[in-house]
Parts: C-alpha cells; sequence; structure tokens
C-alpha cells in the first residue's frame, strides 16, 4: 500500500527523474526502494552525461559514481550541492573527505536529503486521504586507498573504496530504511599523449527497504567506465565513457567531455542514451576561484521542463603528499630506513645501524634516516 502512494505522488509532483522512474510508463509499485539514491549529485558528473566510473575529479561525483576516485583527494575538501527540480522538489548533499597522513587512504562522510512539498495522497482505491509529506535521507561514509602502482608516480596504479550508507524513504507516518554499500575499483595510467583511466563500481547494494509487510528491493547500479586526460595547449582535455546498468532495467550509454581553460574556467557537455525520460543532451561548467569551485549543470526533460544542479567546493588546509616525486634509490633508502625501524623494536641494533648506513648511502639528506641512526648509535653504545 505504502509504495503505491509513494508513485502516485511521485507521478503527481511530475518527478520525472530517469533515475526515479526509468520508464514512466512501466513503473510498477513494489519493484525497488530508495530510488532516490540513484540520483546523480554532482553537477560535474551530470554535465558529463552522468559519466564518469573510470575518472578522477570532484568529491560528489566520486560518491555518484565511483568511490575509489576519493583516493586520489589530496586537500581536506567540502562540497555542498542544491538541486531544483520540478513542481518544488529539491535535493541537497553535504559532502566532507579527509585524506589521512602517510598515505593510509581518505575517508568522506555525505548527508544527502531530498524533499518534496506537501501534495495530495490517496488510498489504495483511489480516494483523496488528505496532504502528505515526503521526503528521503541518506547518510554515508567511504573510505578509499591506493593499492598500488609504480613506485615513482603515487597517482597512478590501483585504487579501491567503498561506501556504508543508511537511507530512509518517509510519507507521513510511514518510513521504512535500508543499509546500503558501495563498492568501486578505479585503475590510472600514463599512457602516450595522456592518462588513461578504467573503473568498476557497484552502488546501494543491500536487502531492501520494507514497508509493512512488503520488502523493497534496494536500487542497485552497476557502472564501468573509461576515461582519457590529454592536454590542449596545456589545458585539460578530459573525456569519458560509462555503461550504466540499473538492475530492474535496460542498460544505457553515458558519454561526456570536460576542456579546463586556464586550469579556471570549465566548460562541459554530455549525452545519456538508452533512456525514455531524462536522456539526450547535458550541459555545464564551472569556476576555480583558488581553492574555491562553482559548478552547473543543466538537464532537460522534455515537456516537463529543465531541472539546475549548483554545487560549491572548497579545498583547504596543506596538501597532502601524494604526488611527491622519489627516484629509485630514495625508495630504497625508504625501505632500509623501515626495516632499520623494525631491527631496532627486537634490539637488534647493530644490524639497524647497518641497514641506516645503506640507506644514507643511497640518499644522503633523509632526514628520516639520520635521525634513527643517531637513536641506533646510542643504542649500541649502552647495550655494549
Amino acid at each position: 500500500m505504502k509504495n503505491r502512494i509513494i508513485h502516485k505522488i511521485l507521478a503527481a509532483a511530475c518527478l520525472a527523474q530517469p533515475a526515479l522512474f526509468p520508464s514512466l510508463s512501466s513503473a510498477a509499485a513494489g519493484k525497488t526502494g530508495g530510488e532516490f539514491l540513484r540520483i546523480v549529485q554532482s553537477p560535474r558528473a551530470v554535465a558529463m552525461g552522468e559519466s564518469g566510473a573510470g575518472a578522477y575529479g570532484d568529491l560528489l561525483g566520486a560518491l555518484a559514481l565511483n568511490p575509489a576516485a576519493l583516493a586520489r583527494t589530496g586537500y581536506k575538501e567540502a562540497a555542498f550541492t542544491y538541486n531544483s527540480w520540478l513542481e518544488g522538489i529539491t535535493s541537497q548533499q553535504a559532502a566532507y573527505a579527509h585524506p589521512l597522513p602517510n598515505g593510509k587512504g581518505v575517508l568522506a562522510g555525505s548527508l544527502y536529503i531530498l524533499s518534496v512539498p506537501s501534495i495530495d495522497g490517496y488510498n489504495n482505491v483511489g480516494a483523496p486521504a488528505g496532504n502528505i509529506d515526503a521526503g528521503d535521507m541518506a547518510l554515508g561514509v567511504s573510505y578509499a586507498a591506493r593499492l598500488g602502482g609504480p613506485w615513482d608516480d603515487r597517482r597512478s596504479g590501483l585504487f579501491a573504496g567503498g561506501s556504508l550508507k543508511y537511507a530512509r524513504e518517509n510519507l507521513g507516518p510511514v518510513s521504512a530504511g535500508a543499509a546500503l554499500i558501495d563498492a568501486g575499483a578505479l585503475w590510472i595510467n600514463r599512457v602516450k599523449g595522456g592518462v588513461l583511466g578504467l573503473g568498476l563500481s557497484a552502488q546501494s547494494l543491500g536487502g531492501g527497504f520494507k514497508f509493512d509487510s512488503v520488502t523493497d528491493a534496494a536500487p542497485a547500479v552497476y557502472r564501468a567506465g573509461v576515461s582519457y586526460i590529454t592536454v590542449i595547449s596545456g589545458d585539460p582535455l578530459t573525456f569519458s565513457l560509462d555503461w550504466k546498468k540499473p538492475w530492474d532495467t535496460g542498460a544505457s550509454f553515458c558519454a561526456g567531455a570536460e576542456f579546463q581553460a586556464w586550469r579556471t574556467l570549465a566548460l562541459r557537455a554530455g549525452y545519456i542514451s538508452g533512456e525514455d525520460l531524462g536522456g539526450g543532451l547535458r550541459l555545464g561548467g564551472g569556476v576555480a576561484i583558488k581553492m574555491m569551485q562553482f559548478d552547473y549543470a543543466l538537464s532537460s526533460y522534455g515537456k516537463f521542463g529543465a531541472t539546475h544542479r549548483f554545487s560549491l567546493s572548497y579545498k583547504f588546509d596543506k596538501p597532502v603528499e601524494i604526488t611527491k616525486y622519489v627516484t629509485r634509490e630514495q625508495e630504497e633508502a625508504r625501505l632500509k630506513t623501515e626495516r632499520a625501524r623494525g631491527l631496532i623494536r627486537e634490539s637488534r641494533y647493530y644490524e639497524a645501524v647497518l641497514e641506516l648506513n645503506g640507506a644514507l648511502i643511497l640518499d644522503p639528506g633523509n632526514k628520516e634516516a639520520l635521525d634513527l641512526m643517531r637513536k641506533a648509535r646510542g643504542l649500541v653504545e649502552v647495550s655494549k
């Protein structure tokens, strides 16, 4: 009963987002719950045709398409997005990413709220049931890290990430919640002329939403994406292509492009195929002012009109060293220093001194090895 009312409400409100209704003509009650989670919040990703599972970029895009991309976040970052839809329906998302020191990965959290104005409700037989307030909420925590890759390029390699989300749908006095997970992998590698990215993700996997005695399946979405970034006159040009498959509907293809002029002004365009409503051309852009980024996306839904997405993000504090270049000798010196640290813990001080000697031959300016050498030599003297 509850899910039938939801569909009447959303249809009455003209919530014609394809993520909510892959096909209005074939939507059926009891099929999928929590479909608001399929809505892509990032204006950057939306303007690029909702593609980007194989790319990296903004915080909101990573949360929406592939959590593995969070691992390349170099700054603490906060972001907020506001989506203006049809008939007064709005959604907002706030997110924060926090890179951990020493390359230990990136933590992120987000809060997403969808609001629907009070509208006329109907019971099971179609009789009026007064005004009903409806809304949805999702709270999530994410983690991503680099699993491996080139020793001299920490921004390339294999990255993995996941999210744990709690989502809740509310309709008047009735509500239903579900715990869901996202998972993704991203491979980035430098190729001739640019950077190639390949990604896979699965989103909103879980047990589903239980309304009264009926459980609606989770709104799972599977994505595979490829991206390519090259440089034209010193400015990056990005192309991306995704295959998207909601578990309960047909697959669609998403394609997009972005050009960043002077690393300040971004121009974006995209296209979505295979969707009855909300497919076709997408447009948008962005402006970066120092550590602040503003983005916008325009989407058309035919006779239902256009929707607008806005976001504001800010990077702050010192950057985490994820791009520091080291020579092979410096890398070997770092490994010897770590081995020496372990030997000191085992009270094998003389062996530690030998390892540190080797480290300093390879990298004479290694401050960590110098400090540890002083400690090891002192321990050798005490132990005599």
